[in-house]
């Protein structure tokens, strides 16, 4: 449990949760302690190799989190996008 709140913690603050000495992010202790979007595909340009994207946002800022699609889907990288370098469209 301890571990998934310090993960968490390092996640919202947009940091990876290994700059913390702890065991690598996997995609299931992220969607069990993070509040996020699921997205269809990722942005352009951030998809390299075989993964999946998920939104996450903090006051003025877009957070992009990138996993693996392979094993235990670990943490690859995140992507920090500020409100005057985003546009949110949404479609039915």
């Amino acid at each position: 449990m301890f571990r998934s709140v310090m993960i968490a913690t390092a996640v919202l603050f947009g940091m990876p949760a290994a700059a913390h000495d702890h065991p690598s992010l996997t995609y299931a202790d992220f969607e069990s302690s993070v509040p996020h979007i699921d997205m269809d595909a990722c942005p352009e340009g951030l998809a390299i190799g075989d993964v999946f994207c998920r939104i996450t946002m903090n006051n003025d800022a877009l957070h992009i989190y990138v996993f693996e699609n392979d094993g235990d889907r670990p943490f690859v990288s995140v992507h920090t996008f500020y409100e005057d370098e985003f546009q949110l469209t949404f479609s039915q």
